[in-house]
């Protein structure tokens, strides 16, 4: 064992600590074939549909020194705001500027690679410091934490791992903050993880606090009542509140902006049923404390990624059994440890800690702060002698087993009752044959810890080979069956869409016009798509550079989702808004151009007359104007009426003249035929219901199976002719509502009346080119007439937005249920739209005060230190 008294130990232990989780790391990425050690890159959940196309955006921006507050590529337009806070702000996202864009998947890698090999070393960093111990064991302590089932199940969403490289940084300096009085540790480390991540930030100041307690709890005199060790303590409690709100402070200049951007998402909403007081998870969750418990089937809904390894579980199963042990300091690691675990297993806490809503996938992401504490706990007790006791590492090892196996015995037993009814549970789906694999892992790491308390020739060597494969094989389980995507396969298509809608920006660079493009691209899609697993692209303009509708984002404006959910578009929750779902109506209203379908043999671009320009002229009683959820023919014949000021009916419902619906074994069948009254085109939209499994054949010809998708969304039956009959089928594996009252047509000919008024009345842009880079700034001209005095905007209402209408400042509206628009007077006026980052001053005031505050404690320690 290495020892502080030898000068030589400590350099050749830092050099084991870096080196160690480097070639472990590597070695598991080739095993996966994960470039830049393989053949395909890490592009799944998340990081394909929201990581790859924001730093492309943030490559894009630190490229060009250029950061713009709002963007147009993000639906139909966003704050960056609370994007740059959720997701950017780490510092290894640096490494993307060294990639090109058909490369950042690889560049993304490389940060995942990189981050896991900074936790690694933070934690064993962490133990050496706190217990001046520099041997094996810490190594392990770091793989074990590195690699903890939080890292291989959670890594897809990158920005949470620099809250693990933080939070041992930021518990040493608790740590020395309550020892020794030495704060700016602590200060540095929570000021870290907060900027980093603001959601990790909360979950960790929660845990601070708890920490804090646990070294009150750990450091209680014997004869004094906690109460009274607290009065006792004071001194500290009030430093660690008073460095606590200082770190705080110093990080409002990120929190204050990015809390008034996310009062404006879906996220804001509290709903009650998540505070129900019932428990998250069953007995079934001891099937995580062995390896393999969860792989990536079940990465949304799972029970708490608890697995760090036998040798740490086993030891700190042992350090509550030892008599090396004080009876305070199991009280105190164990009311640290349970409460996490409490707080993880009942609704209304975990809502809590969840920043008071309820994951929408990933349900346990406070589950390493178990792991830390596990892990040092088990380290605590190993240095104390804990493994000398080999009778009690045996019974730790076969109650650890034990408990292993109820909750496989529980998993299998309510899984099985459940398969009559083709219902699947993830957190009852496991694989027996693994339980033999966690028995014989246990077995093996229990004789090795009995050799190394035996002083065995090898044994921390093998000790550590034996942790590695743990936490590797469990890494390789957690990723089994994840369809990882083929890097050269997605550099070939990229660059092949990339040039195909470079030309259409390039022929509409000249002419100055505001429009968006609907990009659907099926080469590139099927680089991504996998069985069960399609690919929408909500985030692909940011990619290829082109504005478009559709975004899935946890940022996303409430007011987008609501505005393009009312209208048609499909929406399978508050976070994401698809493409799809447009009408001749929505092309109009939101300056829809082009439609772009880029196949593997042909494409085709499909230019709509009717696109507006950003803003045109409307009636006031769009001002007005409210849609309604689920009623979106309604929403879009009242929006035409306030568009015109008029009261005509420009949607019109077919004659059904026929109706069938039938039952089969697998399937539900509509079958109905229509006359159309009224010329133009016709569309059909089933309220409610997600359409994936749904197969819509019009006129005997299969719809895309695009429209099948995971949300629902206007389904465009085609153009018909008033009179013409039309016959509809729709196969569904479940029950629908009856269709026959979701089917409408638009009277085209009096929508493009309305439309040729609009026309004259226009908000003409000055330099469109520079919209997609500098978003929160533009100006333009309109004209309005005696009628139409409230000019309407195609981007979603956001309180940061402020107009000068002919040099002066002219109030903002919110109209259309949800987009901007201001009233106008008559004639000619120039306008200048500017985004205005809400509560960045404020942030930027608090984080001042926050300086003042830590610069005055700084000259107020030295005074008191030469004192």
């Amino acid at each position: 064992m290495l020892s502080t008294k030898n000068k030589w130990a400590p350099k050749y232990y830092w050099g084991a600590v870096i080196v160690t989780p480097i070639l472990i790391v590597s070695v598991l990425f080739i095993l996966m074939n994960i470039a830049p050690f393989g053949v395909n890159n890490l592009l799944v959940s998340d990081l394909s549909t929201q990581y790859l196309q924001f730093f492309t955006e943030l490559r894009r921006q630190l490229l060009h020194l250029s950061f713009s507050s709002y963007s147009f590529l993000i639906s139909i337009g966003d704050s960056l705001v609370p994007i740059y806070a959720y997701y950017l702000l780490s510092p290894l996202n640096l490494i993307i500027v060294f990639f090109s864009n058909a490369h950042l998947p690889i560049a993304i890698d490389l940060i995942i690679w990189a981050k896991i090999i900074l936790c690694n070393i933070t934690m064993s960093t962490f133990l050496a410091k706190k217990y001046q111990r520099y041997d094996f064991m810490t190594i392990c302590g770091g793989l074990a934490y590195g690699l903890c089932g939080f890292v291989a199940m959670y890594f897809y969403d990158l920005m949470w791992l620099d809250a693990l490289i933080w939070l041992p940084v930021m518990i040493y300096g608790l740590e020395k903050l309550f020892y020794q009085n030495r704060v700016w540790l602590y200060v540095f480390g929570l000021v870290m993880i907060i900027v980093t991540n603001y959601y990790m930030g909360y979950i960790i100041c929660g845990f601070s606090v708890m920490y804090f307690v646990y070294l009150l709890k750990k450091n209680q005199p014997v004869h004094l009542k906690f109460w009274q060790a607290i009065h006792q303590q004071r001194r500290k409690v009030g430093r660690f509140i008073w460095y606590s709100v200082i770190s705080g402070m110093l990080t409002a200049i990120v929190l204050v902006p990015t809390a008034l951007s996310m009062l404006s998402t879906g996220k804001k909403n509290i709903l009650p049923r998540n505070f129900a007081f019932k428990g998250t998870f069953g007995p079934s969750f001891t099937v995580n404390l062995g390896v393999g418990g969860n792989d990536f089937a079940g990465r949304l809904v799972h029970n708490p990624s608890l697995f760090t390894g036998s040798l740490f579980i086993i030891a700190a199963i042992a350090y509550f059994f030892s008599n090396q042990i004080s009876k305070r300091d199991k009280q105190a690691s164990g009311l640290l440890l349970g409460v996490i675990l409490f707080g993880m297993w009942l609704l209304p806490l975990n809502t809590i800690w969840h920043m008071m809503q309820r994951p929408a996938g990933f349900p346990f992401r406070m589950v390493f702060l178990f792991s830390f504490v596990l892990i040092m706990v088990a380290y605590e007790g190993y240095i104390k002698g804990v493994f000398k006791d080999q009778r009690l590492i045996i019974y730790s090892a076969v109650g650890l087993g034990t408990a292993i196996f109820i909750g496989y015995v529980w998993a299998t037993i309510f899984g099985q009752k459940l398969l009559p009814y083709q219902f699947k549970i993830s957190q009852l789906s496991v694989n027996n044959f693994v339980f033999l694999l966690v028995v014989g892992l246990i077995g093996i790491t229990a004789f090795e810890m009995i050799q190394i308390s035996a002083h065995a020739p090898g044994s921390k060597v093998i000790m550590v080979l034996i942790l590695a494969f743990e936490m590797c094989l469990n890494f390789l389980i957690a990723t089994r069956n994840a369809p990882f995507i083929n890097q050269h396969d997605l550099e070939r298509s990229y660059q092949h869409a990339s040039q195909l809608i470079g030309k259409v920006e390039q022929r509409e660079q000249n002419k100055n016009r505001f429009y968006r493009m609907v990009v659907i691209d099926q080469p590139f899609r099927e680089v991504f798509n996998r069985p069960n697993m399609p690919y929408s692209g909500y985030n692909d303009a940011l990619i290829f550079h082109n504005r478009g509708v559709s975004s899935y984002s946890s940022t996303l404006n409430s007011n987008t989702h609501h505005v393009l959910a009312s209208l048609g578009f499909s929406s399978r929750n508050i976070r994401r808004i698809d493409m799809l779902g447009g009408s001749v109506i929505t092309n109009h209203l939101f300056g829809i151009r082009y439609y772009y379908l880029i196949g593997k043999h042909q494409n085709r671009l499909i230019v709509r007359k009717n696109a507006a320009q950003l803003g045109f002229m409307v009636n006031d009683r769009m001002q007005h104007l409210k849609f309604k959820r689920g009623q979106v023919f309604d929403n879009l014949n009242r929006f035409v009426q306030a568009e015109a000021g008029d009261s005509g009916h420009y949607l019109e419902q077919p004659q059904v003249t026929s109706y069938q619906q039938k039952t089969f074994r697998d399937f539900y069948q509509y079958k109905m035929k229509i006359q159309a009254t009224t010329s133009g085109p016709h569309y059909l939209y089933i309220p409610r219901v997600r359409l994936h499994g749904v197969k819509i054949i019009v006129n005997g010809a299969v719809l895309s199976s695009l429209y099948s998708g995971l949300g629902t969304e206007m389904i465009p039956l085609g153009y018909l002719q008033k009179h013409q009959v039309a016959t509809i089928t729709l196969q569904s594996v479940k029950q629908l509502r009856k269709p026959t009252e979701d089917v409408a047509g638009i009277n085209i000919a009096k929508f493009e009346r309305v439309v040729q008024l609009t026309d004259q009345h226009q908000f003409k842009l000055d330099d469109v080119n520079r919209l997609n880079e500098h978003g929160g700034h533009f100006r333009g001209v309109v004209h309005v007439g005696k009628r139409n005095r409230t000019l309407l905007l195609s981007i979603p209402y956001d309180q940061g937005w402020q107009v000068r209408v002919d040099g002066k400042r002219h109030p903002i509206k919110k109209v259309a249920s949800g987009l901007i628009g201001t009233q106008l007077t008559p004639g000619k006026h120039r306008l200048a739209f500017n985004y205005h980052i809400r509560g960045l001053l404020a942030g930027v005031f608090l984080s001042s005060c926050g300086l003042v505050l830590m610069l005055g404690s700084i000259i107020l320690r030295m005074k008191r230190h030469n004192l």
